[in-house]
């Protein structure tokens, strides 16, 4: 590609006092009025999606107000991120709580451990599409997870999102049948207005399932293990954790069993019930 792509990166204000903090390089992506609060952030970059005119050569990233302490990265660091790896990447991860994701098999699985239900309900949902998969015995390593929407990406990888998160907003919006209530169900992480619904979590993970499950999307992690750690007692690990997704992402590469068998005996000891701090 000749010369470097622009990198937009929004940061979305949720108040007047989030917008007027919000300086250059970031882009304010205004949800001051935040008419949905249940959708959290999908709903203001949805809006900003469903609008197009998107460069298709440049790239797109749409962060939380919480980024910068959740990464400890500036907006700089990104776009210096995207402009050094832009030749070989469509998608860019910026994804803190390098445990959560080194210590289960996929991010399914990590939501499932706080919210039993969460994979079953998924399945059926994606079931509806056409687009069942193994999310039980799916590997994912830094390649393909990401939480919190921490990702930059070019238009051609949102528009594949947003036609899956679209089709997970039309089933929990339309009438109230029994998927319908799976993927809303309110869930025990607090929000400021309740339990927070099923569906936000799903939501998130849409872009690991795309990476996971869509092998022309070429993805590029920035290190995860110098972000923030989870609050759960994983953190107390961190060389098992760098094995856990060196040994995951050797079976990616080479699909030799021996190396999922010693990601299983790795983390045999974190097997109990996670309870995340209050």
């Amino acid at each position: 590609m000749a010369g470097t792509p622009a990198v937009h990166l929004h940061l979305i204000a949720y108040s007047d006092e989030t917008w007027a903090q919000v300086q250059a390089p970031w882009l304010p992506l205004d949800n001051r009025s935040n008419p949905r609060p249940d959708w959290f952030e999908y709903w203001p970059v949805r809006q900003r999606l469903l609008q197009g005119d998107l460069d298709d050569d440049a790239f797109y990233g749409f962060f939380s107000p919480k980024f910068s302490s959740k990464t400890s990265l500036s907006p700089v660091q990104v776009q210096q991120f995207v402009a050094r790896h832009a030749d070989s990447a469509d998608v860019l991860l910026f994804s803190p709580q390098p445990d959560m994701g080194a210590f289960f098999l996929n991010v399914f699985e990590q939501a499932e451990t706080f919210d039993p239900g969460l994979i079953d309900a998924y399945n059926e949902f994606l079931q509806t599409l056409g687009r069942g998969a193994p999310l039980r015995h799916m590997v994912m390593d830094t390649r393909q997870v990401c939480f919190s929407n921490y990702f930059v990406a070019r238009p051609a990888f949102w528009r594949e999102w947003l036609q899956l998160n679209e089709a997970l907003f039309k089933a929990c919006e339309g009438p109230a049948t029994a998927l319908q209530q799976a993927l809303t169900v309110a869930t025990s992480y607090a929000g400021p207005h309740g339990g927070v619904q099923r569906k936000v979590f799903l939501q998130e993970r849409a872009v690991s399932f795309l990476l996971a499950t869509q092998p022309r999307w070429r993805a590029v992690p920035y290190d995860p293990f110098g972000m923030g750690w989870s609050v759960s007692r994983f953190r107390d690990h961190p060389q098992d954790a760098f094995i856990s997704d060196a040994l995951k992402r050797a079976y990616r590469d080479t699909g030799w069993p021996e190396y999922l068998s010693g990601f299983a005996a790795t983390r045999q000891r974190f097997l109990a019930p996670v309870h995340p701090a209050a």
